[in-house]
């Protein structure tokens, strides 16, 4: 059984994309980040043989996220712990409970990935016992298992360029045979934004469909 779960915060004016605030009206920023989750969910509906979740923080229990999980029929469950760190954890840990055996997490600040690399990360996991899918900016865009793992995610310095070397040399100190995908980018800041634009024109995709008046 594969588990595929997209973590995404819940849509509250002022509290996410929060480097995008000196430069945008939070409105606009809000927009941004739910044609985001739209965009993610959509894309990710597209892959067959997978159960999907939508991890929700703080609390599922949101219009915006209730019509995305009706919509794309994907179930809606609230992230456990402190810090990411915890809530990525977790995650892992109530899935393998619930009888998975591979489980992939991603976030929903690359809505360009494209769904072939999810499908990848799986099929790693197949000879792997870890997949990580690394960002230019020193994180990660996903991140896989097979059923146990060690606690890799304890003392990560979360939203620092030293996220993907520091989970990197824990998996090496564990032992842990893994594997990398190719490189993705996250959208985080106004630059990110505005690459992701010209990204958009790259991949033949409306800037109506992000909503971006930039």
């Amino acid at each position: 059984m594969k588990a595929l779960i997209i973590f995404a915060k819940t849509p509250v004016l002022g509290k996410v994309k929060t480097r995008l605030q000196p430069h945008l009206a939070p409105e606009k920023i809000l927009g941004i980040y739910k044609s985001f989750v739209r965009e993610t969910v959509k894309n990710c509906a597209k892959l067959r043989g997978i159960d999907k979740f939508l991890g929700c923080a703080p609390t599922k229990d949101d219009d915006f996220l209730r019509e995305i999980s009706s919509i794309y029929k994907i179930e809606r469950f609230n992230q456990k712990g402190k810090n990411l760190g915890d809530r990525i954890t977790n995650a892992f840990k109530d899935y393998f409970k619930k009888g998975y055996k591979k489980v992939v997490v991603i976030g929903t600040d690359s809505p360009t990935i494209p769904v072939e690399y999810i499908r990848q990360a799986f099929h790693e996991l197949n000879r792997r016992d870890f997949v990580i899918g690394p960002c230019c900016d020193g994180g990660y865009y996903l991140v896989g298992a097979r059923e146990s793992f060690p606690e890799l995610f304890q003392g990560i310095p979360w939203d620092t360029s030293e996220v993907l070397d520091k989970t990197l040399e824990k998996l090496e100190l564990a032992n842990m045979r893994f594997s990398m995908l190719p490189f993705w980018y996250d959208v985080d800041t106004i630059d990110d934004l505005r690459f992701f634009k010209k990204h958009l024109v790259y991949l033949n995709r409306t800037k109506a469909n992000f909503r971006l008046t930039l």
